[in-house]
């Protein structure tokens, strides 16, 4: 006796579960929809792929009649393709290291008001970004995004590399996200003896990331003693020689001027960075007065 089946035809739903109670006029309605939809006829059409060799399908009579019926197989492997592409890019953009609140940000999210000057300067420089982004390749220029703490520097940043990755994405994309003062605590980690980083390493492995983001570059980001801060410097130093030497763009944020900025950086980082870059001044209100949320109680 097949147990399996009787065990199955046990657990079978009573008839009177399968459909609702009431069905009156149902038929007709079905029908009737039915009735208006248009027939479609079939008909065999033959494909030799030189993968797939010759096939048969059935197609409709109108992708018959374009005389370009393409091999079935080769379709279905493509659109498997591309899913397992869309799964891939929507697992990157949601396990990037970026704060919170940009992960899966996109350009929409990202809007500033002021008067009608800013508002079209903001447009531009959101049309900018999106242009990079999808072109985004090595030999790209650097973008240095300056200006005061709260102007939105660091969300603007985070959008542009996720269009990077919805527009740019290979199986081998690598992004990072690193506060300049993290990068410091993080080479300092790696002099530890415990550590199975080295400093050379770690810088190696930044520098060879697909896309990168320097965030509040001279925000405690060197030490208080000169010869300790030209050592922090020249680690940062380190990364944008290698990142030029590799031909692959830096985006940079700071509350620092432009001038200050290069300053801080030294003479051969800047050299670097200014054979092609793109500045961009914050110079609008405070992003997060203009768009937070304060209650007086």
């Amino acid at each position: 006796m097949n147990t399996a089946y009787e065990n199955a035809s046990l657990r079978r739903p009573r008839p009177e579960l399968l459909e609702p109670t009431h069905t009156a006029g149902r038929g007709n309605a079905l029908d009737s929809v039915m009735s208006r939809m248009p027939s479609f006829n079939t008909v065999s059409v033959a494909t030799d792929c030189a993968k797939h060799g010759k096939q048969r399908w059935q197609v409709t009579e109108a992708v018959a009649n374009t005389g370009n019926v393409q091999c079935q197989k080769c379709q279905w492997e493509h659109d498997a393709q591309q899913e397992q592409l869309q799964y891939l890019k929507g697992s990157l953009l949601a396990s990037l290291d970026i704060p919170s609140e940009h992960i899966n940000a996109d350009f929409s999210q990202w809007t500033v008001g002021g008067d009608d000057q800013t508002r079209a300067r903001i447009a531009k420089i959101i049309n900018f970004a999106k242009h990079y982004a999808a072109n985004y390749r090595k030999g790209h220029a650097n973008i240095l995004l300056t200006g005061n703490t709260g102007t939105g520097k660091t969300k603007l940043a985070c959008l542009i590399v996720n269009e990077i990755v919805r527009q740019r994405y290979y199986a081998q994309m690598t992004v990072a996200f690193k506060r300049s003062g993290q990068i410091q605590h993080e080479i300092k980690a790696t002099w530890d003896k415990t550590s199975s980083d080295s400093a050379a390493t770690y810088i190696e492995r930044l520098s060879r990331s697909t896309a990168l983001i320097i965030d509040e570059v001279g925000e405690g980001d060197t030490s208080a003693v000169d010869k300790w801060a030209d050592k922090d410097r020249e680690q940062l130093s380190a990364i944008i020689d290698r990142r030029y030497q590799l031909r692959l763009p830096t985006i940079i944020t700071t509350n620092m001027t432009e001038k200050e900025f290069y300053d801080h950086m030294g003479d051969r980082a800047s050299d670097r960075l200014r054979q092609n870059i793109v500045q961009i001044p914050c110079v609008w209100p405070s992003y997060r007065v203009l768009t937070g949320r304060v209650r007086t109680l």
